[in-house]
């Protein structure tokens, strides 16, 4: 209770301004167009797109292994894109299919729905309470492995606050 406390009381809003305006400011390279993002910064701070009454934190060892995997799927991804780019004829199967949640925690499922992005030929279109849809253009049965061992790692990278680190 004590983070809506937060939210309420407006410890929050100066937060989410400086983080919001830091994305503005990695997105422009640094190089200003402050007239059309510091409205974009406060609209999204004032009309939080992202609120939240759950607690979590991130585990250490988590982390430790979540590093290695996050740079080997955007290494495999940027070599995935090149290839079809250079091999036109490289084969798809493009296919919507339904992954089931098995993390637990509205941080953990958003993280791994914007996280499966990475994957090579993997896309999340829609997220709902039970889990995702993901459009895919590979093999479906070797992408829900692939699913399945990053929702692993997610799972392990996610703690709700009050519990132990490994």
């Amino acid at each position: 209770m004590r983070w809506l406390g937060m939210q309420q009381t407006g410890v929050g809003l100066p937060l989410r301004i400086l983080a919001y305006a830091g994305i503005w400011w990695i997105i422009t390279g640094g190089d200003g167009g402050w007239l059309w993002g510091l409205p974009a910064v406060l609209v999204a701070a004032l009309f939080n797109p992202f609120p939240t009454t759950e607690r979590w934190r991130w585990r250490l060892r988590g982390v430790l292994a979540f590093v290695p995997v996050f740079a080997w799927l955007s290494l495999r991804s940027a070599l995935d894109v090149a290839w079809r780019a250079v091999h036109p004829s490289r084969p798809l199967n493009p296919a919507l299919v339904d992954y089931v949640w098995n993390v637990e925690g509205g941080h953990a499922r958003v993280f791994l729905a914007n996280l499966i992005n990475l994957m090579p030929g993997t896309l999340c279109v829609r997220f709902h309470e039970h889990g995702m849809t993901v459009h895919i253009l590979g093999d479906p049965t070797r992408t829900m492995a692939g699913l399945a061992r990053l929702e692993a790692v997610v799972g392990r990278l996610f703690q709700p606050l009050g519990e132990k680190d490994d």
